[in-house]
């Protein structure tokens, strides 16, 4: 009985695969901003809840973002073209019967966040269009195929 509620729990919690090989592709990496970005904190995330036990966290969004988490969020600030971030956390998070998502992490190299990571889009279930290919980590293998950051919004950087 102990070892089946362990299973049934460790198939619902969030994994960090940073490490894996298909997420070396875009870990540590820079890019930049091709247009002006809305840093949000969004609250009241059930998302968040079960990554950080936390009901707030920064998201980046853009002006051709369709959807930019307006229930509960608040813009901290404008973020220009040229604005630097840097992939630090990927994460596969399970989001029940619809399957799994990529939360990602990244952090800004010319904003003071006073040290909190920011999301960029890239949960199927919030994010419209969400910026990674493949854009769900369901039945993903590691090493088959690379995680790639996939907009027009962000560009190659060189990192600092």
């Amino acid at each position: 009985m102990i070892l089946l509620f362990f299973s049934v729990l460790t198939g619902c919690a969030s994994v960090d695969v940073s490490n894996k090989s298909f997420s070396q592709s875009i870990m540590n990496k820079c890019y930049e901003l091709t247009e002006v970005g809305q840093l949000i904190l969004a609250k009241g995330s059930d998302k968040e809840r079960v990554l950080k036990f936390s009901t707030n966290y920064l998201f980046l969004s853009v002006e051709s973002q369709t959807h930019h988490r307006e229930k509960g969020a608040e813009q901290v600030a404008l973020l220009q073209p040229g604005s630097r971030l840097r992939i630090n956390k990927v994460i596969n998070y399970p989001y029940g019967s619809v399957g799994n998502c990529w939360v990602i992490k990244a952090g800004l190299l010319d904003f003071d966040t006073e040290g909190r990571s920011v999301e960029i889009p890239s949960c199927f279930v919030w994010d419209r269009p969400i910026w990674v290919e493949p854009n769900s980590p369901h039945a993903f293998d590691d090493g088959v195929v690379p995680l790639m950051i996939s907009t027009p919004a962000l560009r190659d950087a060189k990192c600092p």
